[in-house]
């Protein structure tokens, strides 16, 4: 059937994109130098035909429409639309509710996509081609209603780095002070103060309103949500309800405001309460307790010393443990926790490939610490992983001569890029290459002679 007048609702909607791309003019928001807000000629009847029939399969009505009337393709969220036929309809292992056609990409391996079948149908999902995390389906009912949301946000000038599009509520703040009114469930205002992130500015009326929910939430979980945003749009006396949260016992939600949305006034204040807490949290309220320390590393008082005891804890994970390494490695007084760390470094189940991140963020800790221990203990790790096939791959990245997107009169070579060959760099870096440049100081390393003679000139040979 041949096309007849462009329907009305086409044409809102690209007169809303060309708003959009003038709005964004910049292509400062995420993925909009890809598409540059065009989109691509629109499909004809019979390549959408074609396609249906070739996969066996009938496009909902919304993304056929738009197909036919705005585009095959081009602008879209993220980093745009494919066109029709760039990628095959699939099946999603970890989603049952019918095939999915891909979209385009949000980078890496998420996806955007569109459910074919089933009582989705016609809906958006974003899903992990590696299954790294579930699939998630959009609220809109079509593809039209998500896209046109799309333009809409980015002609408000709403934040899509802070906020993922999609996957927070739509509306304005009075839209969104509205449903919080009209909601007692907890999650579902935590949901709706979450989702004011979006707007550049919380408008006088909302701040008050919400200031005045804060003041009498019991909920702790929501309080500390309500706390959060308004400290984020700096509305006066917030950062003082940190107290209130503290008296109910919600430490996690406290120290989370401390951290991210306090500032500097309240990390100061609060950071010995914290230390305090510290023994009794794990995972990211301890890692927020950490990153408080960090951020206040160059105050006097602030002293690796301060978090010794975490170091003897058995009930931190990996990425707990990392935090605290890291931490440390920032803060002044390193040499209070060294006896630890001569004890950890050479410790041989630290020195597996699973663990090998845990033992480079070790080993930043010590670097600068000025104690033949430390010396001799480098040494004996580089003597350990300077032989692995990763130190003899990342040697001959040392060596390659490339030229330097910085400086084009200067080359560069290839970093250390596998896990033994990390830690070997970094071992290096500790004991100042050696005196040498970087090439050099790898070229050093893999001669069993001169090596061995380096050891031997510096006290260090075992």
């Amino acid at each position: 059937m041949a096309k007849s007048t462009r329907p009305p609702w086409a044409n809102k909607l690209r007169r809303q994109l060309a708003r959009a791309g003038e709005h964004d003019q910049g292509l400062s928001r995420f993925g909009a130098d890809s598409h540059n807000y065009q989109l691509d000629p629109p499909a004809s009847e019979e390549t959408i035909a074609a396609f249906e029939a070739r996969c066996g399969i009938s496009l909902p009505e919304g993304y056929r429409d738009f197909l036919l009337w705005m585009g095959n393709g081009g602008a879209g969220p993220f980093y745009g639309l494919y066109p029709l036929g760039a990628a095959e309809p699939c099946q999603l292992p970890d989603y049952a509710g019918g095939a999915v056609l891909p979209l385009g990409t949000q980078g890496c391996t998420l996806m955007t996509g569109l459910v074919l079948d089933g009582p989705d149908r016609g809906r958006v999902i974003y899903y992990d081609k590696d299954q790294c995390s579930p699939p998630t389906l959009m609220r809109e009912p079509d593809f039209l209603a998500w896209y046109e949301r799309w333009t809409r946000e980015v002609i408000a000038g709403y934040d899509d780095e802070e906020m993922y599009f999609g996957l927070y509520l739509d509306g304005k703040p009075q839209e969104l002070m509205a449903l919080y009114e009209g909601t007692a469930d907890v999650q579902a205002r935590i949901e709706i103060v979450e989702s004011c992130y979006k707007f550049p500015e919380l408008p006088a009326k909302q701040k008050a309103y919400f200031k005045k929910a804060c003041d009498s939430e019991q909920d702790p979980g929501l309080r500390m949500a309500l706390i959060k945003m308004l400290c984020c749009f700096r509305v006066p006396g917030m950062v003082e309800q940190i107290g209130v949260l503290w008296d109910l016992g919600a430490y996690p939600e406290a120290i989370s405001v401390i951290c991210y949305e306090g500032g500097w006034e309240a990390k100061e204040t609060w950071w010995p309460r914290v230390l305090e807490k510290m023994s009794s949290l794990r995972g990211q309220p301890f890692r927020d307790a950490c990153g408080i320390f960090t951020t206040l590393k160059d105050r006097p008082e602030i002293h690796a010393g301060l978090l010794k005891d975490q170091l003897h804890r058995t009930d931190l994970d990996r990425n707990d443990r990392n935090t605290l390494f890291t931490t440390l490695s920032k803060l002044h007084g390193r040499e209070e926790v060294l006896d630890y760390f001569l004890d950890y470094l050479p410790d041989e189940k630290n020195h597996e490939r699973e663990e090998y991140s845990t033992l480079i963020f070790a080993i930043w800790v010590t670097k600068g610490i000025c104690d033949p221990r430390l010396e001799r203990l480098w040494v004996s790790l580089l003597d350990k992983f300077r032989t692995t096939q990763d130190a003899k791959e990342d040697y001959k990245g040392s060596q390659m001569h490339l030229k330097s997107m910085i400086d084009p009169n200067k080359d560069c070579c290839v970093g250390a890029s596998h896990p033994f060959g990390v830690i070997c760099s970094n071992l290096m870096n500790c004991l100042d290459l050696f005196g040498l440049d970087y090439r050099g100081a790898w070229r050093l390393l893999m001669d069993n002679g001169r090596w061995a003679l380096w050891k031997q000139e510096h006290g260090l040979a075992t």
